[in-house]
């Protein structure tokens, strides 16, 4: 019985207008498999004329409707099969310029999902009549919303819905399976594959992209190495993979790298991490990579064993005390781009640091031999920081590392350590230290302090009062042991994260650098003492806490408040405005890096902490600017403080048992002790111009040893006279308004192609790059992405980034030079390209491109 589906569909048929010419309608029915032989009688269409062929009728048809009737409609029922060619078919001719119906599943099927109605296509349909017994699926193709004119994207499309991918690409099918499993007998997506879809097809579909012949009893893994070996070709020399060209296809080696570099950039690669590993391991690839100079890996990044053997050789090297500094700092900034350096980011950073530890010593190498305190100071606070910065960042990485060890890795870098210290430690500490304790001696002996320099205990008269006189009201944020170092970080984070300016100025600390007579030395009043207790006061009053401060601060100015940093940020927005409403001076106490640091059991963990508290100081800032109104912000310290990684050793350390005379109090960096008390060993420190109350003296080691004391950690001390722990930074930041005269917006340094042509011809080439503006106080780092799109912004190639981080004035010393791979496809020489060049804050800057390659799809898909 025929259903009133087609019926209809042929009443609507015979009803449509004619095409253009036609005088008539003449309409085939095709039905191979004779499902509707029988009910075919029952079907009556008015004004038109059923035909039925029996294979004995063809010649009598074909007179009726060629001679004898050229005028009435006619619906030909064929039920017959013909040959290819048609040559066996009598009515062919007639078929060409007449119409075609069927009704049968498939037809219907092809309907429904807006299939061609093409012999071709009617043969793919018929390949997957078991996945379109499934509503479910026949939907989930739908959704895609695709019209099917060729057969190869109706396999696509329909195992993307059974590896449960959007679809739209064999790349996407090809990552599914291989992330399913590399166990063909439990890979679930290939078994549905096989089971409700065509696993040939499937296999023709991986052969014609990425050609690989699969063979019946070939592991997955097979394919997996062969499209990542592919991949690797593509960017490394094939004497490398002597041996493994059997793995290699050479036509397919832009498809294969495309796949694996958008792979390893999606959020999904974990799986992809895991293949890579069992490839690596499965042929033994790490000796390969470690027998290459590391010149010819730095164009790849396939495997993450690339990035390892690389960090091995310069290790191994710098165990030896080989530290090649322009190779590492270039390998360095390379593989921060490069794919699978987040599993090892914190291995890279801590050689980069070494590198730049290295740089440092190459630069000053003849020592440090200056005779005038203030030069010394000067070499300090413009230079010679830097190497604490650096020392810093290194154990800052370096400590990441040993929360999750590297098995191949980690002995090595601990060796380094070693080496770091060295150049650290021994060096850098103990030359500038003992020049620094040679020039300032005679001063600390007979005034207690260094002349020429500014003092920390003039900070309020200085910085603060100055403010007042010009009607500013002033935020003084006191950062416990913010060293000169961390704080000139944050002075450059300021300016490049807020709309203000920040200048980044020194005093030196009190004697001793430790916190009650720093934090006493910041407060106005006249004169600061101590009891017998060591209890310090200013003008009388207690300093020991937040709301004593306060009450001394009150005195020489009513308007004055005093806040702890964890209060202020516990605070709601109106509560902090109440706080603040009307007061002209606002002390906000900060302190992360002592308090980690000062204790035995977190003093190794005082790296992390200068890095929180950088983040901590610039997010005040900002609640001071945009919550409390507040324009003019002073950031200082109570003092620095030393950290050395290495543990000292019994030759560095100074009894008590060396002091003569009563002892008043005792660190490991200073002693206070009665006037009348020696030691034979330390530097004396005269205290009286600075601390009144009861008589005493200083001491103080003239280098970087300590004093035996019981209690607390001995790697983080501080109240000495080194430079680290004495020179106290003081940020005088400048909150501007966007109306401001003096206000600078914070900007990208641009990036510009230099390179000449317009022109593309291979699938791989590399262009130059400018880094417009070198990086500066309002001139921040960007990463920039870049790719080729076509006319429709669809992209043709890998995509690439640039860090544009670079600080030379020198414009040559700010080319990049990228190296882009185009995708294996068709590209049209008379169509436009474009290069997009982007951030994430800029409108994209776009140059036209001619791409002129010979391309042909030489690979078969008989399916």
């Amino acid at each position: 019985m025929l259903s009133d589906t087609i019926k209809s569909r042929l009443v609507e048929r015979f009803a449509a207008p004619l095409p253009e010419f036609h005088k008539r309608r003449i309409v085939f029915w095709h039905d191979e498999d004779s499902e509707f032989a029988e009910a075919i009688d029952e079907l009556t269409i008015s004004d038109v004329t059923l035909v039925k062929l029996n294979g004995k009728n063809n010649f009598a048809v074909k007179k009726l409707l060629a001679a004898d009737d050229l005028t009435g409609d006619y619906l030909v029922y064929d039920p017959l099969s013909y040959n290819k060619d048609g040559k066996d078919d009598w009515l062919l001719d007639i078929k060409l310029y007449s119409e075609e119906f069927r009704a049968d599943l498939v037809s219907l099927q092809m309907e429904e999902l807006l299939v061609e109605p093409s012999s071709a296509m009617r043969k793919t349909m018929k390949l997957y009549a078991k996945f379109l017994e499934s509503k479910e699926r026949k939907a989930k193709l739908r959704k895609i919303g695709r019209t099917y004119q060729t057969p190869l994207q109706l396999h696509i499309d329909v195992m993307a819905v059974l590896c449960n991918v959007p679809g739209g690409s064999a790349q996407d099918i090809i990552i599914a399976v291989l992330s399913a499993g590399l166990d063909k007998e439990n890979n679930t997506l290939l078994a549905n594959i096989e089971k409700f879809g065509n696993l040939e097809a499937f296999w023709q579909l991986i052969q014609k992209y990425t050609g690989y012949v699969n063979a019946e009893d070939s592991p997955i893994s097979d394919l997996a190495a062969h499209i990542l070996i592919t991949a690797l070709s593509q960017t490394i020399s094939a004497s490398v993979l002597r041996g493994l060209e059997r793995y290699v296809s050479d036509s397919s080696k832009a498809y294969c790298y495309q796949l694996v570099h958008e792979w390893q950039r999606s959020e999904n690669n974990e799986d992809l991490i895991e293949i890579c590993r069992f490839v690596e391991h499965e042929l033994r690839l790490s000796d390969r990579f470690d027998k290459i100079e590391i010149t010819g890996l730095l164009k790849s990044d396939t495997f993450p064993a690339i990035n390892e053997s690389i960090l091995k050789r310069f290790y191994a090297e710098i165990i030896q005390h080989v530290i090649k500094v322009d190779v590492i700092l270039e390998v360095v900034e390379n593989r921060r781009t490069a794919a699978w350096y987040h599993l090892s980011a914190d291995y890279f950073e801590s050689l980069y640091w070494i590198a730049k530890l290295q740089e440092f010593y190459l630069a000053h190498i003849e020592g440090f031999h200056l005779v005038e305190p203030v030069k010394v100071w000067k070499l300090y606070t413009t230079d010679a920081y830097k190497m604490d910065s650096y020392y810093r960042h290194f154990h800052y990485f370096f400590g990441n590392t040993l929360k999750s060890p590297h098995v191949l890795l980690e002995d090595a870098l601990k060796k380094c350590t070693d080496v770091v210290e060295g150049l650290y430690s021994e060096w850098f500490l103990k030359e500038l230290t003992l020049n620094w304790t040679n020039a300032i001696a005679s001063d600390l002996e007979a005034l207690g302090y260094v002349s020429e320099v500014n003092k920390q205990r003039e900070f309020y008269r200085r910085y603060v009062s100055p403010n007042l006189s010009k009607g500013n009201r002033v935020f003084i944020v006191i950062s416990d042991a913010l060293r000169f170092e961390v704080a000139a970080e944050l002075s450059e984070t300021l300016g490049h994260t807020t709309k203000g300016v920040a200048a980044l100025e020194a005093v030196q600390s009190v004697f001793p650098s430790i916190t009650k007579f720093g934090m006493a030395a910041l407060l106005s009043g006249k004169e600061l003492s101590v009891n017998e207790k060591m209890e310090v006061s200013v003008d009388g009053s207690s300093t020991s806490s937040t709301v004593g401060r306060g009450a001394i601060l009150s005195i020489t100015n009513p308007d004055s408040v005093a806040v702890t940093y964890n209060d202020l940020l516990q605070m709601k927005q109106t509560e902090r405005r109440a706080l603040v409403q009307g007061k002209e001076i606002v002390y906000i106490y900060h302190n992360t890096i002592d308090a980690l640091g000062d204790k035995h059991a977190t003093e190794t963990k005082v790296f992390e902490a200068c890095d929180s508290a950088i983040s901590e100081l610039n997010a005040i800032v900002k609640v001071i600017v945009n919550d409390l109104s507040g324009t003019n912000v002073l950031i200082t310290a109570d003092h620095g403080f030393l950290y050395t990684y290495k543990p000292l050793e019994e030759s560095q350390k100074i009894s008590r048992q060396t002091f003569n005379g009563e002892i008043y109090e005792l660190g490991r960096r200073y002693a206070l002790v009665d006037p009348q008390a020696t030691s034979d060993y330390l530097l004396p420190v005269k205290t009286e111009r600075e601390i009144s109350g009861i008589p005493m003296k200083g001491y103080t080691p003239r280098d970087i040893v300590r004093i035996k004391v019981q209690g607390g950690g001995e790697n983080y001390v501080h109240g000495g006279i080194s430079l680290q722990e004495m020179v106290v930074p003081v940020i005088v930041y400048k909150g501007m308004r966007s109306g401001s005269k003096k206000y600078v917006e914070v900007q990208n340094p641009g990036l510009s192609l230099i390179s000449e042509s317009r022109k593309v011809s291979n699938l791989m080439f590399s262009l130059d790059f400018l880094q417009k503006q070198p990086i500066d106080d309002k001139v921040q780092v960007c990463n920039y992405s870049l790719h080729f799109t076509d006319e429709s912004g669809v992209s043709v190639s890998d995509t690439q980034t640039v860090i544009a981080d670079r600080t030379s004035d020198n414009a040559s010393e700010r080319v990049f030079r990228v190296r882009f791979t185009l995708k294996q496809m068709q590209f049209d020489r008379n169509k436009i390209y474009r290069l997009v060049i982007a951030n994430n804050t800029d409108v994209p800057e776009e140059t036209e491109f001619r791409i002129d390659i010979a391309f042909a799809d030489d690979f078969g898909f008989d399916l």
